[in-house]
């Protein structure tokens, strides 16, 4: 298969809204869907048609999305390491005597270690859908914490639950679907995630407030924007009730489009 400018696309979701709802009453049929990454698509959801140049992009998407995941736990770990190793410098050697006597550490020495070891990244993917994204992040990133999978949709929630089951324990085990408004859920759940995802389709810029809040402190927001033509300057008009900024038509579109968003999330 391949896209309209001729470059090889996998197959990502082509399933029918009939072929979703029979997959979710016909077990049988889990095999003749596709796979993503690492992940099974038991169900497709809402059953949307992607073109093949939507699907190729969204497979990048979600390809960048896990690589800048695992660059985050990686540098989080570092960072914590090195906080530990100046903590320990800084203790007098008299205190590294008393140490290693259990009479005198006792339990505050046990509650230390726990205090000191870094917990696994919470996630929460904002607009989960088939909960595919929140699936490939359980099996493919390494370290991850739990995953919390929200969507104000039934039956993408009811696909979520079955594409989880059939991607076996360690997906079960981390990713958990959950039923509210991504909105009402990041401001109800404020500073609590290490890692908030963001991608809606179209403009990310009704969910920013709440997503900023959502972030823990020292945490990463990744969002996606797929309004391009609005982005790179094909309705400025539209552009400044969304994003606060007034686009110019260029070479540079694509350049000014990501400062546009980042402006827009810094002013959050």
């Amino acid at each position: 298969m391949r896209d309209l400018h001729g470059l090889p696309v996998e197959p990502v979701l082509l399933a029918s809204r009939r072929s979703a709802q029979a997959a979710l009453q016909d077990p049988a049929q889990l095999g003749e869907l596709p796979i993503e990454g690492s992940a099974h698509v038991a169900a497709a959801g809402m059953g949307l048609h992607e073109l093949p140049v939507q699907a190729w992009r969204r497979v990048n998407n979600r390809d960048l999305s896990v690589a800048v995941l695992r660059w985050f736990i990686l540098k989080r770990q570092e960072e914590h390491d090195i906080k530990l190793k100046g903590r320990h410098t800084e203790i007098p050697p008299e205190q590294h005597a008393n140490e290693l006597d259990p009479a005198i550490t006792g339990s505050e020495d046990t509650a230390l270690r726990e205090k000191s070891n870094l917990k696994p990244p919470k996630v929460l993917e904002a607009l989960a859908a088939s909960g595919l994204r929140a699936i490939q992040y359980a099996l493919e990133v390494d370290g991850i914490g739990e995953v919390i999978a929200v969507d104000n949709n039934e039956v993408a929630i009811e696909a979520c639950k079955k594409n989880i089951y059939h991607n076996g324990i360690l997906a079960s085990s981390k990713v958990v679907p959950h039923l509210a408004d991504a909105r009402i859920y990041m401001l109800t759940h404020p500073k609590e995630f290490d890692v908030v995802d963001l991608d809606p389709y179209g403009s990310p810029a009704a969910f920013l407030d709440s997503a900023v809040q959502c972030v823990a402190d020292g945490g990463i927001l990744m969002c996606s924007a797929t309004d391009m033509a609005v982005l790179a300057g094909g309705n400025a008009e539209v552009c400044f009730s969304k994003y606060g900024s007034y686009p110019v038509r260029g070479k540079y579109c694509h350049e000014m489009s990501l400062r546009i968003l980042l402006a827009c999330i810094e002013i959050r």
